[in-house]
């Protein structure tokens, strides 16, 4: 399947997986829209940030693009 990931990492310094997740999600999540952005070959470029603006509009926490779901499932391995 495209449309999801499956992510396995490990807490250093006893850092909590929740920041960490955030940070990542956060990060990845700027980093494909700037690249769809900047990508003129791009052949979905507008579907898919306006489908990314629309699904900001229905989150209190989000003003530009939701890449991300706001849930997760995680399971310690």
């Amino acid at each position: 399947m495209t449309n999801h990931v499956h992510l396995i990492f490990r807490s250093i310094d006893n850092q909590k997986p929740e920041l960490l997740l955030g940070d990542f999600k956060r990060d990845i999540s700027r980093s494909i829209i700037k690249s769809i952005q900047e990508n003129p070959r791009e052949s979905r470029k507008e579907f898919s940030l306006n489908y990314f603006k629309k699904e900001a509009l229905k989150s209190s926490t989000t003003s530009n693009f939701q890449f991300w779901r706001h849930d997760n499932k995680p399971i310690e391995l």
